[in-house]
């Protein structure tokens, strides 16, 4: 693609900053080379064979290995900005930087004639080689999506501490030769070394690397791309021959400039892998920016169209004048075209303009507005409805209460009518008949009131039934029976549980009413197993036992109709009766 699309994508800063960095790079290789070509001769400490000029070759090889970095760092900032991923970006850059290093320690090694210096200097080779192969790697794994998050900080880590450590261990040889081992007195003396363990790991460290940096692009790549990885497998295969002759000292390898093939094999391989888009690059952006399903143009600064989307409709005169005249980033319509609203965004040396059609949008919109005015009248629509659902359901609520209530006391309300109907004319007769009646309904009106209760309000504090037990007394009182309650609860009491001992407490009270002089004393309380126990003591004038008289047996059935547990005992005029209450209790 065009040079010009693709500085498009980069802001100024960015161009400024490449063009100075291959200038800087450029001109010092180039006075390098001006130098080595006219001032330089073959090192002291060098075979004269292997550095003299032939009379075919009028520049020094040093010239050309000058040339060559300055070639890898023109290689690395143009790399640099056609890569489109920042990490793997600065990754390249790097190894570009690495390589044209690499060269230079290779020149200044030739023109040294210190032997020890010369010997440091071939030790610094082993640098940029264990710097290299990972930082491929990671360009690798970058691309594959494989080498994020702490997982691959965790990696990158790790391999930069093995290349680390053969770097300290190459520089440090001469301690401990485990890179090299020499057999002269004079270390580094050329073809009087051996290769050490830390070496051969090394290699099999390098080798790694490189294999997992060509797998990795493999498995990542579409089946239209491994077609053209041959000319990758090509270099990989080429770097091994030419790796495994150096490392056995074949002599026409060892005529070659390792350092020279080994970053231009590099260097290739990433250029591959750049051009067919295995890294993410600018050579697909063409194509990419075509297929864009959206009207999106380039203008240039003079309103001139520069690339279009196949989508896209042409380029009026009217907008682009418009768009000239707008800020650099900007939204506007214009009166000739109603439906669409203009997006401009600026770029170097010109704007994007993204145009959409807002006709369906605004059709959108409308049919929106009608959805959410049906959408407001069913709201109202549901709002009615639970409105009548929880009218009816307070309805029902009532409705049930009430039905409870009646069954609670249908049978007292019975009792009271027959009584009414019928009331014997003997005065004292019909006194106690009304009396009787009266006890009904006063049972009756604390009856229904607890029944409510048990629903509205479940629990109930021990002032209410003390409240309770006192107007109990007041009306037993008022009927002539002489009455005493103590209520001694520290606790709430569930209303079931009070419903059932008040109606054991009328039972034993309109037993009374049939005594004579009737004395009714009863106790409220606690005990330690967690029920709650009522004792009702009746003493009366008569001379039978209370407990067998039909009152009672009566009382005895209601009882053992009940989910309590009881005791009833009687004597001449006494009876006793001891209710037990357990939690949840209530009438069967």
């Amino acid at each position: 693609m065009p040079s010009s699309f693709a500085s498009t994508v980069f802001t100024r800063k960015n161009k400024s900053r490449a063009i100075a960095a291959c200038a800087l790079a450029a001109g010092s290789f180039f006075l390098l080379a001006v130098g080595f070509a006219c001032f330089g001769g073959p090192a002291a400490h060098e075979p004269a064979a292997s550095l003299v000029r032939p009379a075919h070759e009028p520049i020094d090889r040093a010239v050309w290995v000058c040339l060559s970095a300055i070639a890898f760092s023109f290689w690395g900032d143009i790399a640099y900005l056609r890569c489109l991923d920042p990490r793997t970006r600065r990754r390249i850059a790097a190894i570009s930087v690495i390589l044209a290093l690499w060269l230079l320690v290779v020149v200044i090694k030739w023109k040294t004639a210190d032997d020890e210096l010369a010997r440091y200097l071939w030790y610094c080779y082993y640098i940029p080689m264990a710097a290299v192969p990972p930082l491929c790697l990671s360009c690798a794994l970058r691309s594959a999506g494989l080498g994020l998050g702490e997982k691959g900080k965790r990696h990158r880590a790790a391999m930069a501490s093995v290349s680390a450590l053969f770097i300290v261990l190459a520089l440090t040889n001469d301690l401990h030769q485990l890179f090299f081992a020499f057999d002269s007195p004079n270390p580094g003396t050329v073809g009087k070394y051996f290769y050490g363990p830390a070496y051969w790991a090394f290699l099999v460290y390098t080798a790694a690397c490189f294999i997992g940096f060509f797998s990795v692009l493999w498995r990542s790549c579409t089946s239209v791309l491994r077609s053209l990885l041959v000319p990758s497998a090509t270099v990989a295969i080429g770097g091994f021959l030419l790796s495994s002759a150096y490392i056995f000292r074949l002599e026409w390898a060892r005529t070659l400039n390792f350092s020279l093939i080994y970053g231009i094999l590099v260097i290739i391989a990433l250029e591959l892998c750049l051009d067919l888009g295995i890294i993410p690059s600018t050579r697909s952006f063409a194509k990419v920016f075509a297929k864009l399903p959206f009207d999106l143009k380039i203008v240039s600064r003079d309103g001139s169209l520069f690339r279009k989307t196949e989508a896209s409709a042409a380029l009026d005169p009217s907008v682009a004048r418009a768009l000239a005249s707008r800020p650099l980033s900007d939204v506007f319509t214009l009166p000739a075209y109603p439906d669409d609203v203009f997006f401009a965004w600026p770029l170097s040396g010109g704007s994007a303009l993204l145009t959409r059609d807002m006709r369906n949008m605004r059709s959108l919109g409308r049919q929106l507005m009608a959805r959410r005015a049906d959408l407001e009248q069913d709201r109202r629509t549901l709002e009615h409805d639970r409105d009548l659902a929880e009218l009816l359901a307070g309805l029902e609520a009532e409705s049930r209460l009430v039905g409870d209530v009646e069954r609670a006391l249908s049978d007292s309300m019975r009792e009271v009518s027959d009584v009414l109907r019928g009331l014997p004319q003997e005065p004292v007769a019909r006194l106690r008949e009304l009396e009787r009646a009266r006890m009904i309904v006063a049972y009756c009106k604390r009856k229904g009131s607890l029944v409510l209760a048990e629903v509205v309000d479940p629990e109930l504090d021990r002032d209410r039934i003390r409240l309770i037990a006192n107007e109990l007394t007041s009306d037993l009182r008022v009927v002539g029976i002489d009455c005493a309650a103590i209520a001694s609860l520290s606790r709430p009491l569930a209303a079931q549980q009070m419903s059932v001992l008040y109606d054991c407490i009328y039972d034993v009270a309109f037993t009374a009413l049939e005594c004579k002089g009737p004395v009714l004393m009863y106790h409220l309380g606690e005990r330690n197993d967690g029920t709650v126990e009522l004792r009702a003591h009746l003493e009366s004038e008569d001379e039978e036992d209370l407990a067998s008289l039909p009152r009672t047996e009566a009382l005895r059935t209601r009882l053992d109709a009940c989910d309590v547990i009881y005791s009833l005992t009687g004597e001449e005029g006494r009876l006793l009766l001891v209710v037990r209450v357990r939690t949840g209790g209530g009438r069967r």
